[in-house]
């Protein structure tokens, strides 16, 4: 590119439509908030939705945004037709979709309304048979299919038949300054606002409760360590977010009352301000039977708790076996009750030790400017392909 034309590639100022279906608690959603914060000013965001039932990262959103709703619980012949009136007015340079159902509707809606980029991001694995054909069938309307762990790029490539070429791999960012350590007195403070006593080791496994999740091994680990008589009443568990699969979450509560592990269990509602359920807590868990890039293991790494993780939450190596925390087995129950076992016998300061060198890592792999860097230069390579500088 010659220095006339990297001028005025600074100087040209492109719409960016970041689409997704809405803004209730999820990695992703606060994710395309802060990608939206922090684009430079060459590229101008703007946010559309399906409709504005739920809003819940409200101290991310810039103002004025979303911008366009469509009006719509779910999409289809309505949805779909707003959408493409929508790209018609606006103009878009760049039409970046996130998440499986936005990202179908996206590239139905541009085969009527073009845009000159169009980008869709896979944000989770086993997306299922209809996505998975439906990602082989219209692959050919994204410029690039972003992902945020290699664990997705394998399944799309070997489920979807995906081109390796066509899907780039970009991690998740995290805030390090948002998701930081806690002072003593902030530590003390929201300890006592969750109901937490000085001596109570608190174990925390954040994120809705799904299927996903794995609560069901979850209990079968504390149960094993309680027939061990590890699990003394110091022990609580807590489950913090919204209860998005109806059946599971009526389930998981009898579960754990039938295992008689429930005297452990705190419920707690979704947090906006999650980074406060990190500086209460001592220990993150996520034994997930399968993830994409799990923010929640991020934000709790840079919050300085040790992690015990699965496999299928750690494919991007978020915690270093033996030095942040402890890899699993994906479904090794045994497994998973010995690493939590290890976490509890664990001096505290051991644990802090562990908790403060999993800082040190996401900072240095996860941090918001290298992450967005890539975005960035993602955008100006489709822009300049296009012609569009």
């Amino acid at each position: 590119m010659t220095r006339r034309a990297r001028s005025a590639a600074v100087a040209t100022v492109h719409k960016v439509m970041l689409f997704i279906p809405h803004l209730q608690q999820g990695g992703a959603e606060r994710q395309i908030l802060e990608l939206m914060t922090r684009l430079p000013k060459r590229y101008q965001p703007t946010l559309c939705v399906y409709g504005h039932e739920t809003i819940h990262y409200r101290d991310y959103l810039p103002p004025g945004e979303p911008r366009h709703s469509l009006g719509v619980t779910e999409m289809g012949p309505v949805g779909l037709a707003r959408l493409v009136e929508l790209l018609r007015t606006e103009k878009p340079t760049i039409l970046h979709a996130y998440r499986d159902k936005a990202n179908f509707w996206a590239r139905l809606a541009v085969m009527a309304a073009p845009v000159p980029v169009v980008l869709t991001s896979v944000r989770n694995r086993y997306q299922g048979p209809f996505y998975a054909t439906a990602e082989r069938l219209l692959q050919g309307q994204s410029d690039r299919v972003l992902v945020n762990s290699v664990g997705i790029q394998e399944e799309l490539v070997a489920w979807s038949g995906v081109r390796p070429d066509k899907i780039q791999v970009i991690n998740n960012f995290i805030d390090v300054e948002k998701f930081a350590l806690p002072t003593p007195a902030r530590r003390a403070a929201t300890r006592a606002d969750l109901g937490l006593a000085p001596e109570d080791i608190a174990l925390v496994l954040p994120g809705r409760i799904a299927l996903q999740k794995h609560h069901v091994g979850l209990g079968l680990a504390l149960a094993y360590l309680k027939r061990r008589g590890l699990l003394s009443s110091r022990v609580k568990v807590v489950l913090a977010g919204r209860r998005r699969d109806k059946l599971y979450s009526r389930i998981v509560p009898a579960w754990f009352r039938t295992l008689g592990i429930g005297a452990h269990i705190h419920y707690l509602d979704p947090m906006t301000e999650v980074e406060r359920l990190y500086h209460a807590c001592d220990v993150l868990v996520m034994p997930s039977l399968y993830e994409g890039m799990p923010n929640a293991v991020l934000e709790a790494q840079a919050c300085g708790l040790p992690a015990v993780v699965s496999h299928a939450a750690n494919r991007d190596m978020i915690v270093v076996d033996g030095q942040t925390g402890f890899e699993v087995p994906t479904l090794d129950h045994a497994a998973l009750a010995d690493a939590i076992g290890r976490m509890l016998v664990m001096p505290d300061a051991q644990r802090r030790a562990m908790g403060l060198a999993g800082r040190v890592h996401v900072t240095e792999r996860f941090a918001a400017d290298h992450i967005l860097a890539q975005t960035v230069a993602l955008y100006d390579e489709l822009v300049a392909a296009k012609g569009l500088t």
